[in-house]
């Protein structure tokens, strides 16, 4: 038998930990296999020198060949009803079909060719092909008549769904798209031209408007596959997340980068419909030979690569998406930081208790607040992320319900859904990633999205208000109308990761003027990794917890574990200010670190602890975040094969800070699932240090997961040490420090 996978099932009131195992015998061992488990079946037996079968049998539920409903979901067969419903019979449609992966090149190549005469077998054609052995993906792209579409939708076992070469049949893939509205014509504001010419930073996206004045001379565009010509509808989605990552948010005073974009077109707009995919080509191949030819070409030095990019047609499923594979594998052997868009999600919520829109209405606001969130609570699984932002290497980035709009609502509806704290957006999809793993890992800004109450609904049905605006919105370069190249509005999770990919080009700027000697020496991936750890840094929950926990938890009874885990579904690691993440401060000291660890090596960080914590009762924090990059096993459960952590501080080092551990964050165990670890130590206690004591902090590599890892994994570790008002802080720290910026600090006011 030749192993081919493993996967974690969700759990149930007979096993809480199942797991199932994938199989991929010769043909006459199946059914020796199935006989002898019908024959364990019906008299609890196994002939003789087969006992350890009978073990195995102990332990199972079901032993069967892989069928139709393995390769195609639920979901999916309701979609491909959907979508030949009423087709004419030849009418074409496009599949992604994953092949069984096998390892060696003439097995896979025999599993092709038999692929290629079922697709043609049953009317269609290939369109593509690709074979990444690197991440365990095989697959092709065919178009098949609607009446084998219906056939796989049935379950058909004469159809592809029952054929033995294919292991999956998804849709071809849909890439988001983003709302915009609310036109407004260009202000007169300088904005300063990068002065560096090697970027750093690259957007992947649909087509922009490369005229646009708050886009040219500022972009590298790559389009190998000359998606411009096909570009002939509205570039709405290339050219807002070209203008946020460029320049953030319009609404906010400028904070230019200091290089070009490297952009690589992937989506088009037609002349009518939203933007695309490239339909003659499988997604997850152009995004591959898109990095390999960046790395070979004017993206040699790039280390961030936004992608506001989502499958729609593939929400997580606990099961690690071929796409988030890719980058995952991408991340690790190029050393780059993809920050991948959480996905929205559009469709309303039922709130069961206010039968109609005069009841709601009269409700206090706490009371409509507590409703809805209970609303998106009892469809939480319908509202998992969106692939790739499962990918474990990735930064997945949520929508705050934030932006910097002053201009005023006077207007009923839509209204905000939660007044009086912080969330994330009404449609922001939901974590938690793979195996529980924080997803997404931080919230950055994507507009203060309303909702509004669909009408007629029995009971109150609310879905988030499709258009953005000057009230509510991230202002962004907008396409010509008209003939005129001005501004509009957009909101959502896609916004929220350029953002981030903004912030996170902000943060090497910033590293580069203070540290230009270290920075010119480090290796793409450890500043890679640096800037994962930066961008998280500064998450907290700000007091949401209180609020979620009435909902998940409400009679206060779940283990804290659990309720945090709840909680961490919505908020991640937290909400992230990316002024905060940038700008320095008198009363706030950050340290930071980068490196490698070999196996199971560990490394010891001392850091000074100010006076002031000892001689001040105010509140003070210590915080610290640890990213990495890590190889990967497709296919295993073991599928993140290298693990870092951070050590908690000791009992005697927290009464020299005058600390305590914070319940207002992830569990210790959730935050070391994926590839970073934030934790925030904090009080108001009077500290124990004495002149010039130093607290330890810890960071390690466990035991690799299956055969060990040879390569030293690179690491980024940001420390900080706040006490607000305590204007010493800083200048306490640097004093204990060797290497110095060589910019001055410009104290935040």
């Amino acid at each position: 038998m030749e192993f081919a996978g493993e996967e974690e099932l969700d759990s149930d009131d007979f096993d809480k930990n199942p797991e199932f195992y994938l199989l991929v015998p010769q043909l006459a061992a199946l059914q020796q296999i199935v006989s002898l488990w019908e024959l364990w079946l019906r008299e609890g037996r196994v002939p003789r020198n087969y006992t350890p079968w009978r073990d195995l049998f102990s332990q199972l539920r079901i032993v069967r060949p892989w069928g139709p409903t393995d390769r195609v979901s639920p979901a999916n067969r309701e979609y491909f009803y959907d979508l030949a419903d009423g087709a004419p019979d030849a009418q074409f449609f496009g599949l992604e079909i994953e092949l069984v992966f096998r390892g060696s090149a003439e097995a896979s190549l025999s599993i092709e060719r038999e692929a290629h005469h079922l697709v043609e077998t049953v009317g269609g054609r290939v369109v593509h092909q690709a074979y990444r052995p690197e991440f365990a993906y095989h697959a092709i792209l065919a178009e098949v008549p609607a009446a084998e579409m219906r056939r796989i939708a049935a379950l058909d076992p004469k159809s592809l769904a029952g054929a033995d070469p294919i292991a999956t049949i998804t849709p071809q893939s849909i890439g988001t798209v983003i709302d915009v509205a609310d036109e407004m014509n260009l202000d007169d504001s300088a904005r300063p031209a990068p002065n560096r010419d090697q970027p750093i930073a690259a957007v992947f996206d649909a087509v922009p408007v490369q005229a646009h004045p708050l886009l040219i001379n500022r972009l590298r565009i790559d389009d190998p596959d000359d998606l411009e010509t096909s570009a002939v509808g509205s570039r709405v989605h290339g050219t807002a997340m070209a203008s946020l990552v460029l320049h953030g948010d319009l609404n906010n005073p400028p904070s230019p980068l200091s290089r070009r974009i490297y952009f690589r077109p992937v989506m088009y707009a037609p002349a009518f419909g939203v933007e695309r995919f490239d339909e003659g080509k499988l997604v997850i191949d152009v995004i591959f030979e898109a990095v390999v030819r960046m790395r070979s070409s004017d993206g040699a030095q790039v280390i961030i690569v936004n992608l506001s990019l989502g499958d729609t047609t593939k929400p997580f499923s606990g099961k690690i998406s071929t796409w988030a594979r890719a980058l995952d594998y991408l991340a690790y052997t190029f050393g780059i930081l993809f920050i991948v868009s959480a996905g929205n999600a559009a469709q309303a919520v039922v709130l069961d208790n206010f039968p109609d829109e005069p009841s709601f209405n009269a409700a206090p606001p706490a009371t409509r607040a507590e409703a809805t969130l209970a609303g998106i609570d009892a469809v939480k699984a319908d509202r998992r992320l969106l692939a790739p932002a499962d990918s474990i290497n990735s930064l997945t980035i949520g929508a705050w319900h934030n932006d910097s709009s002053l201009e005023a609502f006077r207007g009923a509806t839509p209204f905000q859904p939660f007044v009086g704290v912080e969330m994330p957006n009404f449609s922001s999809r939901l974590g938690p990633g793979l195996r529980r793993a924080i997803k997404p890992e931080a919230l950055f800004a994507g507009g203060r999205e309303r909702v509004r109450i669909e009408p007629t609904s029995t009971p109150v049905n609310l879905g988030p208000h499709p258009h953005p605006s000057r009230y509510w919105g991230l202002k962004v370069a907008a396409p010509s109308q008209d003939g005129t190249l001005g501004t509009h509005f957009t909101i959502g999770t896609s916004a929220a990761a350029a953002l981030a990919t903004h912030s996170g080009h902000r943060i090497f700027d910033a590293l580069e003027e203070a540290y230009p000697e270290l920075i010119e020496a480090m290796p793409l991936a450890e500043r890679a990794v640096l800037l994962k750890s930066f961008l998280v840094h500064s998450a907290s929950w700000r007091n949401s917890e209180a609020f979620i926990r009435t909902i998940v938890d409400p009679t206060s009874t779940l283990h804290h574990e659990h309720w945090r885990r709840e909680v961490s579904r919505y908020l991640g690691f937290g909400f992230v200010d990316p002024d905060n993440v940038v700008a320095c401060a008198n009363d706030r000291a950050t340290l930071w670190a980068t490196g490698t660890l070999g196996a199971e090596e560990s490394l010891t960080f001392d850091v000074h602890v100010p006076q002031s914590l000892a001689d001040s009762a105010s509140v003070r924090e210590i915080r610290t975040t640890l990213a990495w990059f890590t190889p990967t096993r497709p296919g295993h459960l073991a599928y993140r094969a290298v693990k870092l952590k951070i050590d908690s501080l000791e009992r005697s080092s927290m009464q020299l800070a005058g600390v305590n551990t914070s319940s207002d964050q992830p569990s210790n165990s959730q935050s070391e699932s994926g590839t970073i670890v934030h934790r925030r130590w904090t009080s108001s206690q009077i500290g124990e240090a004495e002149r010039g004591a130093t607290i330890p902090i810890q960071i390690q590599r466990e035991p690799d997961q299956g055969t060990p890892i040879d390569e030293a994994i690179p690491f980024g570790l940001v420390v900080t040490i706040e006490m607000p008002g305590e204007v010493q802080i800083y200048e306490d720290v640097l004093a204990s420090v060797q290497v110095r910026p060589r910019v001055p600090i410009r104290a935040q006011s």
